[in-house]
């Protein structure tokens, strides 16, 4: 465990543990294809399209509530495509991977660059707060701030942060947090990135004005924000409670049991510790690297409910104890406080 009292060296991603994994499967689960990646983005659109269908057709009676948050539900999930997108994992040919990207991001209130530098960071800092820099993703902070946890149901810091970041960049204000994660070398492709995506908001906002009608923004713009619930629910569940400092994926990154729909609408994201460990392993390979490497690994959590049992008993005691958190029962690991989550029962 990292001493937060010292100044520690600069952390790479050969410093952090690695389960034992034979070289003809790690060659295996790191290949990319596009017809998995195409099935699976494709499934999704159609998902949407067709909910959004069902929203447009429910204008005018109150079946539209239950229809416009099924709508949003399913636009949301567009984040866990996303962050696949910012690995170049999902498809073979980069030109894929950069073509969708820019769909995704409109749909997410984010810019390409700035995204895969941030989250780069993340990957190399993983729920550090020791070191410096530090993992600037880390979702919910010890203590919690229970304003701003339930405000990122709304995506509301979130917003604020991305999108103007895509205001200042685009205007050529480099932010404080672009600074902090982006070479310079990018700052001009992502000052472009941003006047596009900006401009593109701004067209949707201009044909709602010319249309006299919200619809525009509540089908474009607003989904990621009214239907960000099921979404959060599930990213959330990544890191928090988990102990902090350590430079073993294991203890800090939880892996859950989901039901089939889940995982399709997750990206199998839901298989995170897996992924923080081989990150360069796609979407679709992560239930064959799990099985590969299982027998090093924590147990994983049999769901959500599961999960969130965890991270709300750890609520309850950092109430009192802001340094509280919980130690996977990792293979080998010495007992610490240990989570409990194959006591709970699977909703999900």
């Amino acid at each position: 465990m990292l001493d937060p009292q010292r100044s520690p060296q600069p952390i790479t991603m050969d410093d952090w543990y690695k389960c034992p994994l034979d070289r003809k499967v790690l060659k295996e689960v790191t290949r990319r294809n596009d017809r998995d990646a195409l099935l699976r983005f494709g499934g999704f659109i159609a998902l949407v399209v067709a909910a959004g269908v069902l929203a447009w057709c429910s204008l005018g009676t109150l079946w539209c509530v239950p229809a416009f948050l099924l709508y949003g539900t399913l636009y949301a999930f567009a984040e866990a495509m996303e962050h696949e997108l910012r690995h170049r994992t999902p498809f073979k040919s980069e030109w894929l991977n950069e073509t969708v990207h820019w769909l995704i991001c409109f749909m997410t209130w984010r810019e390409q660059i700035y995204s895969r530098w941030s989250h780069a960071q993340h990957h190399t800092y993983t729920h550090l707060t020791a070191t410096v820099p530090q993992d600037v993703e880390i979702a919910v902070k010890r203590p919690p701030n229970y304003l701003k946890l339930a405000t990122d149901f709304l995506r509301i810091s979130h917003g604020i942060h991305h999108l103007g970041n895509i205001v200042l960049h685009s205007v050529g204000i480099v932010s404080k947090s672009a600074k902090a994660v982006v070479p310079p070398v990018e700052y001009r492709a992502m000052r472009r990135n941003s006047r596009v995506i900006l401009a593109l908001y701004v067209a949707v906002g201009v044909w709602a004005i010319v249309a006299h009608s919200w619809l525009p923004v509540v089908f474009l713009l607003l989904p990621r924000s009214y239907g960000a619930w099921l979404h959060e629910l599930l990213a959330i569940t990544q890191h928090t409670g988990l102990r902090e400092n350590e430079l073993d994926h294991r203890f800090s990154t939880r892996t859950l049991r989901l039901s089939r729909p889940l995982q399709f609408l997750y990206w199998n994201m839901n298989y995170h510790v897996e992924h923080h460990m081989f990150p360069n392993v796609p979407f679709h390979a992560l239930p064959k690297l799990r099985r590969a490497i299982e027998a090093d690994l924590p147990p994983a959590c049999d769901g959500l409910s599961s999960a969130w049992a965890e991270i709300l008993h750890v609520f309850r005691m950092q109430r009192h104890d802001p340094d509280y958190m919980i130690t996977p029962a990792v293979p080998g690991a010495a007992p610490r406080e240990k989570g409990r989550c194959d006591e709970h029962p699977a909703v999900a």
